[in-house]
């Protein structure tokens, strides 16, 4: 490396450490997320990005910018953070083609609308016609602009290849090429991308990020604890953090553990070794030859499913395909843990104004059946009582029934009355809107990975 280099490279480095200075001055909460990542130069990437472990810079691209301000790097750096705090490098480890240039383009939406919020001077620009046209559409789709969220909205939209170019222009700001990926996702042709330091991603890229993605599991839960006080301060955008980390943060439940809360007692013929005491049988057998003094039970009581009811919104605004990954993952995870009984009653009724369809299984045999054909009926308006009046006509059929999971979108009209058993209303987060679920039942929010691992 000559010495032009050598200054150069010494030069990015200072700006890199002036821009994390310039925004732990003006948000000291972030101070766990901002120095972080350690600068790494690489002539590879376009201006800087990261892999969650790194933030890798070019030297040049980072000189030529400074002499526009520092404004710019500060609002690369925080975008890069931000993409880490919320996990967005390691959340498209799924997505492939046009999904892939998707949610690149949801995550530069979900970090720039936060920036473009938050009123301090190292950050704080004017935001463009486009930009809060693009924030106000998205806010009429959803409470909060996540990027699963965004993601969403704009699969909805059918982009023009044309219209793409302008977004991509206006939000995108740094290099995605270090993301894992299943495969390569280049941009439409003239969106002028950078390739940066990716490329095809193999298994040891995604064991590296997944470690990454957990330190910053846990450091967004640090920072939203530091930033939790700000909730209730008088600036607009440290409060669009706190409420965005608060979402992202939401405890997830082990959906399986969930599900075990449903179960009820029972005895199943299996011996009991933790109620059958080997001394004695040991003795008998010593002491009168092949007559134990006592015999090993031959049943036990176990905790498993028995009579349950899952229903599905199946009104024109939920999605068929999330129906079905919530079935798979459900029964899925009842199977592999063996908690059913070997004859149970389950239903599993279809309903949107009304009840549509009703499929009884009264063996685990009967899953496999339900899922290799999946017929969805319904797709009108959403009324959750219809469900609620139809099960109370089961109660005579029904008499071990614990509960009751109602997967949801939430958008449809609520019973009043509390029912004599647990209740669920399962929502999506994709498309989750804030609904008012009444106090006497359960609220789980799944994020869309959880039905697709």
């Amino acid at each position: 490396m000559g010495n032009r280099e050598e200054k150069l490279s010494e030069i990015g480095r200072m700006i890199i450490e002036g821009a994390k200075s310039d925004l732990y001055v003006s948000m000291r909460y972030l101070d766990l997320a901002i120095f972080a990542l350690s600068p790494v130069e690489d002539d590879r990437v376009e201006l800087m990005g990261t892999d969650g472990r790194s933030l890798f810079y070019s030297p040049k691209d980072i000189t030529e910018e400074y002499k526009k301000g520092r404004l710019g790097i500060n609002r690369c750096l925080l975008h890069s953070i931000f993409h880490c705090l919320f996990r967005h490098f390691y959340g498209g480890t799924k997505y492939v083609g046009k999904d892939g240039i998707y949610w690149d383009m949801a995550c530069d939406i979900a970090a720039e609308y936060l920036i473009d919020d938050i009123k301090v001077h190292a950050v704080s620009t004017i935001v463009s016609r486009y930009r809060t046209y693009i924030y106000k559409r998205l806010s009429l789709e959803m409470d909060i602009l996540t990027a699963e969220g965004i993601f969403q909205s704009l699969k909805k939209w059918d982009i023009s290849d044309s219209d793409f170019k302008i977004m991509y222009k206006a939000f995108r700001t740094d290099d995605h090429g270090f993301w894992p990926r299943p495969q390569k996702n280049d941009p439409p042709s003239g969106s002028g991308a950078g390739s940066g330091g990716g490329s095809d991603t193999d298994e040891e890229m995604f064991g590296a990020a997944k470690k990454a993605k957990d330190n910053w599991d846990d450091l967004s839960r640090r920072t939203l604890s530091q930033a939790e006080h700000l909730s209730r301060g008088e600036d607009s955008g440290d409060k669009s953090i706190f409420h965005h980390l608060k979402a992202s943060n939401r405890r997830r439940y082990d959906y399986g553990e969930f599900l075990r809360r449903f179960a009820v007692y029972g005895e199943e013929a299996k011996p009991d070794p933790d109620n059958f005491d080997i001394g004695f049988y040991t003795y008998g057998m010593t002491l009168y030859g092949n007559m134990p003094i006592i015999e090993p039970n031959e049943s036990r009581e176990v905790k498993k499913v028995s009579d349950f009811v899952i229903v599905l919104d199946t009104s024109a605004s939920c999605s068929g395909e999330a129906i079905k990954s919530f079935l798979e993952e459900t029964f899925g995870i009842l199977k592999l843990r063996e908690s059913f009984f070997r004859r149970v009653r389950i239903h599993v009724i279809q309903c949107d104004s009304r009840v549509r369809k009703d499929t009884v299984i009264t063996c685990p045999e009967d899953i496999d059946k339900l899922m290799e054909k999946t017929e969805l009926s319904g797709f009108g308006g959403t009324d959750f009582r219809p469900a609620f009046e139809y099960v109370e006509g089961l109660k005579d059929e029904l008499t071990n029934m614990k509960g009751l999971i109602y997967f949801t979108d939430g958008e449809g009209i609520f019973p009043e009355k509390p029912t004599p058993y647990e209740t669920a209303f399962v929502f999506l987060r994709d498309s989750f809107h804030d609904a008012e679920v009444p106090p006497w039942a359960i609220k789980l929010i799944l994020d869309s990975e959880e039905l697709t691992q």
